[in-house]
């Protein structure tokens, strides 16, 4: 049990080198936290040993100051904290977690947290994503590349090495990837290197934006997940509203062009509503990129018969097999 007005913000499972590679659970609590003014009297880091897959032993509980700790992570055999604007990098000890090494002065508050390799991926609470190395020689955090957009992040989940997926605030899902070659040079902003490297804000690399959709809903969680047994993985999401959706990457260049004219049309021939431009809608904050409307698709089954027929000429095929192209990729899916 929780001490008296404490509140569990985050969880994480970890595995400390030190102790032989056990399974502990990681959980970040903040005392007294107010919204507006948003303020907490104290934060800790609490340990627990999972005893038989159904019970919680507790260890021990560090105190942490700069912020509540809202994200924390494995990484390298060792636990990776975000606490308020700080990234601090712990490692077991008996009586409380030993702080190795940490990265000051990011923008305004560690949101999301994920981690691979030498690598941590940070999502700030309204300064977007942060790519941070571990340099183990000389066991400091680097500031590799960062966005180059202001966005609020509710969510990330990582693609590969080099790419992440990210959802903010106003309902936008945007794809994000590291330039080629930014890591070898990457920015030390912990004063260790060259003053005027840190202060240059165009010294830092840019992430490249990939795609940006606008979902319409505030996108709470996002997984890589196969829904099928041997299918290929999609990106899930889920939004406030409990609506879940997912974006199926495409395989094939016909898949593309096929997509790409059917939204086009149906951009023109499809009923609207509300007398709003679906691409407008969908690059409401931002220009959509890369992502066809499957919303908008899927709207070819409720059309007129003669409007399906005009469509499917124009794209050099039958009703049938339009519809089929269609249900094919949903069954891809589902």
């Amino acid at each position: 049990e929780l001490n008296r007005n404490e509140a569990a913000l985050c969880c994480a499972s970890v595995r400390f080198h030190s102790r032989g590679g056990e399974s502990l659970l990681a959980v970040g609590t903040v005392t007294s936290m107010t919204m507006h003014p948003l303020g907490h009297k104290e934060s800790h880091v609490v340990l627990y040993r999972v005893v038989n897959g159904d019970r919680l032993q507790f260890l021990h509980r560090t105190k942490v100051d700069d912020g509540p700790v809202l994200s924390l992570v494995h990484f390298q055999g060792r636990l990776l904290v975000g606490i308020g604007r700080t990234l601090r990098l712990y490692e077991m000890g008996k009586r409380q977690l030993l702080k190795k090494c940490e990265l000051r002065g990011l923008p305004t508050m560690v949101k999301t947290l994920h981690a691979a390799g030498d690598r941590a991926y940070v999502g700030d609470m309204m300064q977007s994503l942060h790519f941070i190395r571990y340099d183990s020689t000389a066991n400091r955090l680097v500031l590799v590349a960062r966005d180059r957009s202001s966005r609020p992040i509710t969510c990330q989940e990582l693609l590969d090495m080099n790419t992440v997926a990210v959802g903010d605030k106003f309902g936008n899902v945007s794809i994000l990837r590291l330039p080629g070659g930014a890591d070898v040079g990457a920015i030390d902003v912990t004063g260790t290197r060259a003053l005027w490297d840190s202060s240059r804000e165009d010294a830092t690399p840019k992430l490249e934006t990939l795609c940006t959709y606008h979902v319409g809903e505030v996108v709470t969680s996002m997984t890589r997940a196969s829904l099928v047994a041997g299918g290929a993985e999609s990106l899930v999401y889920v939004t406030v509203t409990g609506r879940v959706g997912a974006f199926v990457p495409f395989t094939s260049r016909e898949d593309v062009e096929f997509y790409t004219s059917l939204e086009g049309y149906l951009r023109v021939e499809a009923p609207r509503p509300t007398g709003r431009d679906p691409q407008a809608y969908r690059s409401y904050y931002a220009p959509t990129k890369h992502i066809i409307d499957g919303d908008l698709c899927d709207a070819y089954a409720q059309l007129p018969y003669e409007t399906k027929q005009k469509i499917a000429e124009q794209l050099d095929r039958s009703v049938g097999e339009v519809m089929k192209k269609l249900e094919d990729t949903k069954n891809a899916l589902l």
